[in-house]
């Protein structure tokens, strides 16, 4: 008998307890797992891959019974900011389960000194895991919070709350809360006021917790374990080989490694795995690459300067890979570098920025920052011009559909300074259920044909949420989609006085743009920002930008007909000073630099809400000679559906009159509907009180209509779950 799945057995010993069996694990370097069977003999066997999945704690007692206990990273082992328990229920409201330990948590915490300015001020640590959820269930989780200061006494959310909101009433009391998630994605446990992120200290030093809920994984056998044994740089993963990284075991080589793969390669993680390495590959483009399991690639040492397929500025990224057929699904991907000004992406595919790596002459960012044409030969991998705009003529293994096209599904990105920005899915190339939380940009939609979809953004203290292009290499740059995207803090007003250098501020959409690709057709939809966020748009086309390249006439390309059609603010802008939302193209473009050369912003269209209102052009500073055709739309309210509640006229609520106080001092809003938003958003909010004479709102939590005191002046309205 055995628990174990796809396992790899190390050895077999009898007559061991259950310590004894788990501590002959823990001095196998190359043991990840135990199976323990409790019988008169008392069977121990250690395994290198076993996929079963760990109890959560001691075997049971009772004879015969087998349990699996897998090996915890040590890097892992003093986390207890939160308790995790889950289960798998028939469905929302079902509960068919009881909730178990999960033991398989992990933590990143910003390391960096406090000199470092790359931090841009930002600090705490992020608590996460992953979680399987079957096609048809639902899962059952309880949360305690072990973090000093936070408790549901001022609030509870479970952010992206437009998906959460609906799903059920949760059991919330003080540091626990149990409740069901319906569908996967990520989602982050918040036992804090919503206040706190108009708050500089306390939203930069937030302790979180992510869920990441994915959809399940089974890994084939047959695979080829790596070995944390393998020396020197770099390793070949391939061609024609299926690879595997197993949980448990210690891929730390003291110093950044990397794994270059090439055609038809496989590389899979188990579960809990994780390597301190990167997987590249931009000395050629590749075809057909598999990148998948629910482990974790972490960038964490310093990148020796400028080597050729492993440290120059084309290559230092977690997932860096040229070609097609290129898919990374389910990775968690993290950057905990300790030291300061590690540039890099966590996922780029065919970055229109950088060449083919060559071996004579490494590929330096800074040729295309504050330098003007001509530009150097660079060999193009799948741009259409090379860098000095001169034909690309080898298009071999380059996406021409998005049947062929490269694809990020559940890819979860974490970073914690500038220069270490998001995800880009290249020409033709998709993003999908996929998360990132970054000092910089966090997704680039910067080619053409690109999908970005179903993405959860938490901006931290710098950057655009959806960046639209610096420094591309001239080409057309058309019909990219962006959709449903869930930005659920911004906290990017705390530099938006300093950066960029305009009017503008750094908005949910924007970009200083300095390219003489013309950019055309992109169409954003369904943008929702929960919390407090700078402005909506900021775009900027120079050809001074800080990182550009114009065409050799000195050029740089107009945007024409993109549509925004969408964006959802659940609060009113949140301005620190001195910016605002902000739209101009080239003031000043070179002679000759007309049609869609002359850096114009042309036939835009803009549509969206903010706390309840229509964004309009009177939210916007427009320079008008630059951009011409600015329109403003409508929108339909997506909150309509969502609010069920009943009014108790003349009515008043507070702590020994039939509520507890969520709100000590009441929150103003434009309308009474905005009020029932703020409660629906927040867990541990069961009726609000509002005042139409000041338009004052009051969360209130355990309310009892019974209890209600009558008043006049106010209104009580009780939330109805679902």
């Amino acid at each position: 008998q055995t628990t174990c799945q796809n396992s790899m057995l190390l050895q077999t010993q009898n007559g061991l307890s259950e310590a004894q069996c788990t501590n002959q694990c823990e001095n196998n370097s190359r043991c990840t797992a135990v199976e323990f069977e409790r019988s008169t003999n008392n069977e121990c066997r250690l395994f290198l891959r076993c996929d079963g999945e760990d109890i959560g704690g001691g075997c049971p007692q009772s004879s015969g019974s087998i349990c699996t206990l897998k090996r915890k990273r040590k890097i892992d082992e003093n986390n207890n900011l939160y308790t995790v328990k889950a289960c798998v229920a028939d469905g929302v409201g079902q509960a068919s389960c009881t909730p178990v330990l999960v033991s398989d948590i992990r933590f990143t915490k910003q390391s960096a000194p406090n000199n470092c300015e790359e931090t841009e001020g930002q600090k705490g640590s992020v608590t996460y895991v992953d979680l399987t959820l079957p096609a048809g269930k639902a899962l059952l989780v309880e949360i305690t919070t072990n973090v000093q200061g936070q408790s549901s006494q001022n609030g509870f959310f479970v952010r992206p709350t437009r998906k959460t909101r609906n799903w059920g009433k949760p059991d919330v009391a003080n540091k626990k809360a149990s409740f069901y998630l319906a569908e996967s994605g990520q989602y982050s446990v918040e036992f804090v006021p919503d206040s706190i992120w108009r708050n500089q200290n306390q939203a930069t030093t937030f302790d979180a917790l992510m869920l990441f809920v994915n959809p399940a994984i089974n890994l084939p056998s047959n695979l080829i374990p790596i070995s944390p044994g393998v020396s020197g740089k770099f390793t070949d993963l391939g061609p024609n080989k299926d690879y595997l990284f197993v949980a448990g075991l210690d891929y730390d080589w003291g110093k950044d490694y990397v794994f270059k793969v090439h055609d038809n390669t496989s590389v899979y993680f188990e579960k809990g795995a994780h390597v301190r390495a990167r997987i590249v590959q931009t000395e050629k483009k590749v075809n057909n690459i598999l990148l998948k399991g629910y482990g974790t690639l972490d960038a964490h040492y310093d990148l020796e300067y400028d080597e050729i397929g492993i440290s120059d500025d084309a290559t230092r990224q977690n997932v860096g890979i040229y070609g097609k057929n290129i898919r990374v699904n389910g990775l968690t991907l993290i950057n905990t570098n300790p030291t300061c000004g590690l540039f890099g992406y966590c996922l780029n595919f065919n970055a229109n920025w950088s060449p083919l790596t060559d071996s004579n002459t490494p590929f330096d960012a800074f040729d295309l920052q504050l330098k003007d044409p001509p530009f150097a030969f660079r060999q193009a991998h799948c741009q259409e011009n090379n860098m000095d705009d001169s034909p690309n003529t080898d298009f071999s293994n380059c996406p021409t559909s998005h049947a062929n096209g490269n694809k990020a599904s559940y890819v979860k990105c974490m970073t914690w300074q500038l220069g270490h920005d998001g995800l880009n899915a290249g020409k033709w190339g998709t993003v999908e259920n996929s998360f990132v939380r970054t000092v910089d940009d966090a997704i680039k939609p910067w080619d053409s044909h690109g999908i970005y979809t179903d993405i959860t953004i938490w901006q931290l203290t710098l950057g655009w949420p959806i960046n639209f292009g610096w420094w591309n290499w001239n080409q057309p740059d058309v019909d990219t989609v962006v959709d449903s995207v869930n930005v659920i803090h911004n906290h990017n007003w705390v530099t938006s006085p300093n950066w960029p250098e305009t009017q503008s501020g750094q908005c949910v959409v924007g970009g200083i743009y300095g390219s003489g690709a013309v950019k055309q057709r992109y169409q954003l939809s369904n943008i929702f920002v929960e919390t407090a966020a700078s402005c909506a748009v900021g775009l900027q086309i120079s050809k001074n930008a800080y990182s550009r390249h114009p065409t050799p006439e000195g050029c740089v390309g107009s945007m024409l007909d993109i549509k925004i059609d969408g964006m959802y603010f659940d609060e009113e802008f949140y301005q620190t000073g001195g910016y605002n939302n902000f739209l101009s193209g080239e003031t000043n473009p070179n002679q000759g630099c007309t049609g869609e050369l002359s850096g114009k912003i042309e036939n835009m269209s803009i549509s969206g809400l903010v706390a309840g209102r229509p964004l309009s052009r009177s939210d916007f500073i427009v320079n008008t000679n630059t951009v011409p055709n600015l329109s403003f739309g409508s929108v339909s309210d997506p909150n309509e559906q969502n609010r069920t509640y009943q009014k108790y006229t003349n009515n008043n609520a507070y702590e020994g009159s039939g509520g507890r106080e969520i709100d000590v001092d009441g929150v103003i809003v434009r309308s009474y509907l905005q009020c029932l938003d703020r409660c629906q958003s927040d867990w541990s909010c069961e009726c609000v009180v509002y005042s139409s004479i000041d338009s004052k709102c009051w969360k209130r939590g355990n309310c009892v209509e019974s209890e209600f005191d009558n008043d006049n002046s106010y209104d009580v309205y009780m939330r109805q779950w679902g």
